[in-house]
């Protein structure tokens, strides 16, 4: 059900919404993962009150429901005017996907979050990096 729809992921991502103030500190920065280790996903002209709203659209767009995921923010590493959520969505019941990953970076805008860096990555049930996270499609 959900192969099809991995496979055609890669593309790239565009706008958000919210206008809360949102901060992490450096611990979390570390714990995200850099952007080169995503592919790039579809960007949509969308805007929410808050970071974690975008998140929550880009999952329900996936097919996902959003108490199966969690959500991490942090500090962009290199930009301080934008933010980093990683969502993680582990245990899929696919015969492929084992887990998904988006990294959404989002900066503030006319108070909206405008995404600027979204990308995709997977856990494999099989394959040779299976049970590791992947930017490629899972086989």
């Amino acid at each position: 059900m959900k192969n099809a729809l991995f496979a055609s992921l890669p593309a790239a991502m565009l706008l958000a919404g919210g206008s809360a103030t949102l901060s992490a500190d450096d611990s979390d920065a570390a714990n995200i993962p850099p952007a080169v280790e995503f592919a790039p996903v579809q960007r949509y002209n969308i805007t929410y009150d808050a970071p974690r709203d975008v998140a929550e659209f880009y999952l329900r767009d996936f097919g996902f429901r959003t108490r199966d995921a969690e959500f991490q923010q942090a500090d962009h590493p290199t930009d301080p005017t934008m933010l980093v959520m990683l969502v993680t969505v582990d245990g899929i019941r696919d015969d492929s996907v084992r887990g998904v990953q988006l990294r959404l970076g989002m900066r503030a805008s006319a108070g909206f979050w405008e995404m600027v860096e979204a990308g995709i990555r997977r856990k494999c049930h099989r394959g040779e990096n299976a049970g590791k996270w992947t930017r490629e499609v899972c086989p």
